[in-house]
């Protein structure tokens, strides 16, 4: 761990080491596996929630080329669990649930074509089966929640692994952080939580605040103010622009389809006005105002480049192969070939990212996705809180991905499809609904 130093600014992490599965780590995996399968197997939904538990989580190690990490081994057993259960298959067929399947199928389709002019296939085949671990916890998840719509231990997860995140934050302020900034001649960290970088952990408070949000506006569950609170603190400590103007947006959203009554809104508006108060504050004495407001970037050290670079790059590497790309995952091996053989990285945005690896197709099949897993949730008319913070995540998400690509990352894109799959099934649900969901007690 980095401890913390004046004047010292913390480099990027990019890539961890890879080190082989041994023997304790083998067992540990499938200490994990056996653990999440049994609460499964006791009830669906308590799998569930040790799956959003588990989802912040690596811990990797590298089995012929593959990496094995704890979320892999708690889907295994929780699809395990689901087999044992003999959990019936066919909410899978349902209307809004083919529709997404469809549009998993379709960035799949993109990945394989997208081999044609590739010139790594390894790294075509790690983005093919990246997706296909997605598209599995989606439709597994959807199954376990149909099964079983309990959302007690959902709740309680995510509140908990949030608490747990701001922890981990704190711990990066106050003993070292892996990445910071230079504001007006002060090194401020910027803090990532168990994540890989401060931008993935925005993204994944993109996610869960939202969710949390919808819910607090109907219960105020102290934990859940708390968790509310302390996670919109933490994405700001994130110092990510795009990841805190994408959270403000979800929050927005979430107001305006809940639509809570005068007493509620004027509650949130003054403790609102308090957060922010102090944020600003703090932000004002170290001069942040002249970062944020800027447009400008920070020179990236080592193998990370510009957003101008990248940018102009994906570009580049585009119109060598309009249609279907130079190779899904290929972006970070191929910039040599436009200029850039230092840089070794992501487009730092999923457009240009679909669009230079997987050409018009993949950014078509990217495009469709997205309007997808907002489409579905905007036809649903209901004040479900679960159904309406994923409905506003998603935007979040999709606006964030604008100046960065998160689903490049594991624990953002697991995270994701179990919230996505979460939220398919309330849809699925609404349709019962004859009045508005009475507010949690």
């Amino acid at each position: 761990m980095i401890r913390w130093q004046p004047g010292y600014i913390y480099p990027p992490v990019w890539e961890p080491p890879h080190y082989a599965l041994g023997p304790l780590h083998a067992l540990f995996f499938a200490a994990i596996a056996v653990a999440v399968g049994l609460l499964a197997y006791r009830r669906p939904s308590l799998g569930i929630g040790a799956l959003i538990v588990c989802a912040p989580f690596a811990e990797a190690r590298y089995l012929f080329g593959t990496s094995i990490t704890v979320s892999k081994a708690a889907l295994v057993g929780f699809v395990i669990a689901l087999i044992l259960h003999r959990t019936s298959l066919r909410v899978l067929a349902e209307n809004p649930v083919r529709a997404l399947l469809l549009a998993f199928g379709a960035i799949l389709a993109a990945i394989v074509l997208s081999g044609l002019h590739a010139a790594h296939l390894d790294a075509v085949a790690r983005e093919f089966l990246k997706w296909i671990e997605y598209t599995a916890v989606f439709a597994a998840v959807v199954v376990g929640f149909a099964y079983d719509p309990d959302d007690r231990p959902v709740w309680t997860a995510l509140i908990a692994i949030g608490l747990f995140e701001v922890v981990a934050a704190v711990h990066e302020l106050l003993f070292g952080a892996t990445s910071g900034v230079r504001i007006a001649g002060n090194p401020i960290p910027r803090v990532a939580g168990t994540l890989e970088g401060p931008n993935q952990f925005a993204a994944w408070l993109n996610l869960l605040l939202p969710v949390l949000f919808a819910r607090m506006l109907a219960d105020r569950n102290p934990w859940l103010i708390a968790a509310v609170g302390l996670c919109s603190v933490a994405e700001v400590a994130t110092l990510s622009r795009s990841g805190i103007v994408a959270a403000v947006a979800a929050g927005a959203v979430v107001l305006i389809v809940t639509r809570p009554s005068r007493r509620v809104g004027l509650s949130f508006a003054a403790g609102a006005a308090v957060v922010a108060a102090i944020l600003v504050a703090i932000g004002l004495s170290i001069g942040i105002e002249a970062r944020f407001f800027s447009v400008a970037e920070v020179p990236q050290q080592d193998h990370l480049g510009t957003r101008a670079i990248l940018w102009t790059a994906a570009l580049e590497l585009w119109r060598m192969s309009p249609l279907v790309g130079v190779g899904a995952g290929n972006f970070e091996f191929d910039l040599g070939m436009v200029g850039h053989p230092e840089v070794q990285t992501h487009a730092n945005s999923l457009y240009l990212q679909a669009l230079s690896e997987m050409g018009l197709v993949g950014l078509a099949a990217t495009l469709y996705l997205i309007w997808a897993t907002i489409a579905t949730f905007a036809r649903s008319f209901s004040r479900r809180p679960l159904l309406i913070g994923v409905f506003a995540g998603n935007i979040a998400l999709a606006l964030h991905q604008i100046f960065d690509y998160l689903w490049f990352f594991p624990k953002v894109g697991i995270f994701w499809a179990i919230l996505l799959a979460i939220g398919v099934v309330e849809v699925l649900a609404a349709r019962d609904d004859v009045g508005p969901v009475p507010e949690a007690t």
